[in-house]
């Protein structure tokens, strides 16, 4: 009977042949190809707003909020940046010109009686007629306010002009356009009620300022005027561009006559009545307006 045979081990390597490097070294001339970032355009889109936040976040607490928050002069606002007060900043002086009735008051009794209203002796009795473009109503009340009701405003007005770093135009240009419903020249007006014309007021303004000192000083560039409705002022607007304009936005601008360099924009005012239950915009401590586009969607170039 044949014994079992035996398994025999592998040879053991010799001493005095150690390994060829070829079999322990990689083939440094086969190179990988290099990985390709597949980044879907999601994840793109993604990380640009991330960096963009963060871009965001350190400039304003870099240069625009550098120092610590203090209870006495900063208050926690959206998004956790620190709104400054306004007292740590000298005020805008603003001096308001005295126009003739016609461009303020006048304007709003011009608006009743075409619409079937009487005449008023007392201007503290005229209404006006709330519209989304009554911010020229809401800054001329403002201004007319006694100082010391103002005293947390970021403007104060000046009664002496050589004081003023602006001045103010109180034209109710919005509530002009529309103060006549009837187009002048079709409709002849009864009795003693002339019929209204916006272009024949916005060309009575102009006279009336290019006579003022200070107009003439500067050639309007520190002038401020409000022409809320995109169609406000629209005959001298070439006259007035040189000025600060506050508008609702640039729609029927042109390019060299409104900029956000020089101008700002208002944000309507509500046409519906607001909300005064306990949520109510009395209790709230943040305001934001959704600006929305700059350009009306008419807007040729």
């Amino acid at each position: 009977m044949n014994p079992r045979p035996k398994l025999r081990s592998p040879p053991l390597p010799s001493p005095s042949s150690p390994p060829s490097p070829k079999s322990l070294t990689p083939n440094l001339n086969n190179k990988m190809p290099p990985r390709k970032l597949n980044l879907k355009p999601t994840t793109l889109t993604l990380a640009t707003t991330l960096f963009s936040i963060l871009a965001l976040y350190v400039f304003f607490n870099t240069f625009i909020f550098p120092n610590p928050p203090n209870n006495s002069t900063t208050r926690n606002s959206l998004f956790g940046f620190r709104e400054k007060n306004t007292h740590n900043f000298p005020p805008v002086k603003v001096y308001m010109y005295d126009l003739p009735r016609k461009f303020t008051y006048g304007v709003i009794e011009s608006y009743a009686l075409a619409r079937g209203g009487e005449k008023q002796r007392d201007d503290s009795l005229l209404k006006y007629p709330g519209n989304q473009h009554s911010a020229e109503w809401y800054l001329f009340s403002d201004l007319n306010r006694p100082s010391r009701e103002r005293g947390d405003s970021a403007v104060t007005r000046v009664m002496d002009p050589e004081k003023a770093d602006l001045f103010y135009v109180p034209f109710f240009s919005s509530l002009s356009l529309v103060a006549n419903p009837i187009r002048p020249g079709t409709v002849v007006a009864p009795g003693d009620r002339p019929v209204y014309s916006d272009e024949e007021m916005q060309e009575s303004l102009i006279e009336w300022l290019e006579q003022q000192e200070y107009w003439k000083k500067n050639n309007g560039w520190d002038h401020v005027f409000i022409c809320q409705d995109p169609n406000a002022l629209y005959k001298v607007v070439d006259r007035v561009k040189n000025g600060v304009l506050l508008v609702s936005d640039f729609g029927r601008l042109a390019r060299n006559q409104a900029s956000l360099v020089k101008d700002v924009i208002l944000p309507y005012s509500h046409r519906i009545n607001t909300y005064t239950g306990d949520i109510g915009v009395e209790n709230r401590n943040s305001l934001l307006f959704f600006m929305g586009n700059r350009y009306r969607k008419e807007v040729i170039d």
